[in-house]
């Protein structure tokens, strides 16, 4: 694993690099509050499958720009993108702005920024929809609600996973993660 500093403006990050991303690879936007370390066993599923990563912890103010510095760091031409909680947010952006450097785009509990539902307003509204096959992974009724309501913004094949978090460990999230992201992959 190579760490690799990335500066956007006057804020600099530090990626997680693993595997050679000359081709493609995996970006992971994680969570608010989650250390990189916790997405190891994510990332040993993905490149047990031959996909490379490149893990970009969440931080506040972190955009799509910093999410385009990191695939540019790791001199990456195109990933794969997976975003959990506030992190999906950032992967939403990163694939509407960006989908000339994204292949396939897989959320965790999150919904399009642009997508209002009953119970919150849209969180950015000048999104643009995503380009590319999308799948959303809900854990609960009001994110499958949020799922639903993004399938406007998706401009490509759209999946939506039912995924219950009740008695689910962090093995399990990554394994259904990791199966999403290996099947967005794949160019059949």
């Amino acid at each position: 694993m190579e760490l690799v500093s990335v500066s956007v403006g006057d804020t600099e990050y530090e990626v997680r690099c693993d595997g050679d991303h000359r081709s493609g690879a995996v970006l992971i936007i994680g969570s608010a509050g989650v250390a990189a370390e916790l997405y190891d066993d994510l990332c040993a599923r993905l490149h047990n499958s031959g996909l490379p990563t490149i893990t970009l912890p969440y931080s506040p103010g972190i955009d799509h720009r910093a999410a385009l510095a990191a695939v540019d760091a790791a001199k990456a031409a195109w990933v794969n993108v997976a975003g959990y909680g506030a992190g999906a947010t950032v992967a939403w952006q990163f694939a509407a702005r960006h989908f000339n450097r994204v292949s396939s785009l897989v959320v965790l509990g999150a919904a399009h920024p642009a997508a209002p539902t009953a119970n919150a307003p849209a969180e950015d509204s000048e999104c643009p929809p995503v380009e590319v096959g999308t799948t959303i992974i809900s854990t609960s009724p009001a994110e499958m609600v949020q799922a639903k309501a993004s399938g406007p913004f998706v401009r490509g094949d759209l999946r939506i996973v039912s995924a219950s978090s009740e008695g689910s460990s962090g093995q399990d999230v990554a394994a259904i993660v990791a199966t999403e992201v290996v099947l967005r992959s794949n160019p059949w």
